[in-house]
């Protein structure tokens, strides 16, 4: 039992994320190991964010019980190919109303990359708040430009005048 809380499901290395079900409400999610994460990240719920139930101590190890997403990462499923501009516009246009949500309650991600957006089996694209660093409105902005870029694989697409995360997300989808 970690935390008097969660029962792990399955057998992992120390210091290895594991899948284990919350005692409590009987919910199946990710323990993953964290060194700090900010705790206003706790709870916070968008469709595009991989939502942290709650962070854990369990003796000198820290948790992060997060949602359990059945997905992988853009860099797994890219493979070096880029995606279809539409597609990948539509992926970025997800994070960016995610980010839009972290920048309204004075958050910030610094850490979106094709290794910490994930894919679900049904196509949604999920950011993944484990990764958060201190960062900027701006650096966040800078990194979702670069998001799309990676994923289109060819030069920097012209989105230079969107100073938000929200105007981002809506010129996407308008192109």
């Amino acid at each position: 039992m970690i935390a008097n809380r969660y029962e792990p499901l399955e057998l992992a290395p120390a210091g290895a994320a594991v899948k284990a079900r919350d005692m409590q409400t009987a919910q199946t999610v990710m323990l993953r190991p964290i060194t700090r994460l900010d705790e206003r990240l706790r709870g916070l719920f968008h469709p595009s964010l991989v939502t942290i139930f709650d962070i854990v101590h369990d003796g000198a190890a820290t948790f992060a019980a997060c949602e359990l997403v059945q997905g992988r990462s853009l860099r797994l499923i890219m493979g070096g190919q880029p995606f279809n501009g539409r597609r990948a516009a539509e992926i970025v246009a997800e994070i960016a109303d995610a980010v839009a949500e972290l920048h309204a309650r004075g958050l910030y991600h610094g850490a979106i990359t094709i290794d910490t957006v994930l894919l679900t089996a049904k196509g949604k694209a999920k950011l993944d708040l484990v990764h958060a660093t201190d960062s900027t409105e701006c650096t966040d902005i800078d990194q979702l430009r670069g998001l799309l870029a990676a994923l289109v694989g060819h030069g920097r697409p012209q989105l230079d005048d969107a100073g938000s995360a929200a105007v981002l997300a809506a010129r996407l989808r308008s192109q």
